[in-house]
């Protein structure tokens, strides 16, 4: 038993490119799950745009100081757990400074 009648099936295939905010609201109209929608979307082989990553207020990706904390000591051989409490800037200083790779955002 399908939580997808032929009429929503058809409706979602009529719509060729889906978005996060179009399934959601699709979801919400039909009484099912956003995460319910973008399966389907996927198992229908229609093509699906994901919600945009999370950015800074400077519209800078995110990059959490973990990530910096990691490549840092990747790149010295040392483990400094006390990395962590040190600004994000001075972890990005650091990390150019010891020739480590600038970690990627999530």
């Amino acid at each position: 038993m399908s939580n997808y009648t032929d009429e929503m099936v058809k409706a979602m295939v009529a719509q060729e490119r889906w978005t996060y905010a179009q399934a959601g609201e699709f979801g919400k109209a039909n009484g099912l799950t956003l995460r319910s929608v973008i399966a389907k979307v996927k198992s229908l082989g229609l093509e699906y745009e994901p919600k945009p990553a999370r950015v800074t207020k400077r519209n800078e990706p995110v990059v959490l100081k973990e990530q910096f904390v990691a490549s840092i000591q990747a790149a010295t051989g040392v483990v400094v757990p006390s990395l962590v409490k040190m600004t994000k800037a001075d972890l990005a200083r650091l990390c150019e400074a010891v020739g480590a790779e600038t970690p990627e955002p999530r």
